[in-house]
């Protein structure tokens, strides 16, 4: 214990193995002369036993009473795959069977493309009905059309400052009398 480096993987699984009670009993015995003696050995323990206490904190996840029943069903066993003296006392292989999955991914990806091009042509028969015609345009500046004339024969801003000077000038003069 006294080669490996405070931070290597295996310095670490052998500290986790030892909290958790499952090394051997003369790994045990050196890890605690490891740990009496090496104070960065007892602050890696330290901290993996805060992040133990951290993880109770956490709530408990719940699965659903059909999860398990989904997971069985999802799942085939098979014989052993070695030959062993003791056969009968192998433990079964897990195989996951992932074929259905396969069948339905090609429709799946039919169904989102054309839900995709669906929503896109709503979107541009939306966008043709509520879009205006460019005869209405001239709608929105029919009184100016209408006096066009009249404006033209303004001129320039300048005009029009005159028109005001000349308009303030004869509201100050004094009406005549009657």
């Amino acid at each position: 214990m006294s080669n490996e480096h405070p931070t290597s993987p295996t310095f670490t699984e052998k500290l986790v193995a030892y909290l958790d009670g499952e090394l051997p009993e003369s790994d045990a015995r050196d890890v605690e002369q490891s740990l009496a003696s090496d104070p960065a050995m007892r602050a890696e323990v330290e901290q993996l036993n805060r992040a133990w206490d951290m993880l109770d904190l956490l709530p408990r996840p719940n699965a659903s009473g059909e999860f398990s029943s989904r997971t069985l069903t999802s799942l085939k066993v098979s014989g052993p795959t070695t030959a062993l003296p003791n056969e009968h006392s192998a433990s079964p292989t897990i195989v996951i069977d992932t074929t259905r999955r396969k069948q339905f991914r090609i429709p799946r990806l039919v169904a989102w493309s054309a839900g995709l091009v669906a929503v896109s042509l709503v979107g541009f028969v939306v966008g043709r009905m509520t879009a205006r015609p460019d005869n209405d345009v001239w709608l929105d500046d029919l009184a100016l059309i209408e006096r066009l004339d009249v404006y033209r024969e303004i001129g320039d801003a300048q005009f029009l400052r005159d028109f005001q000077r000349e308009r303030d000038r004869d509201e100050r003069r004094p009406l005549p009398p009657r």
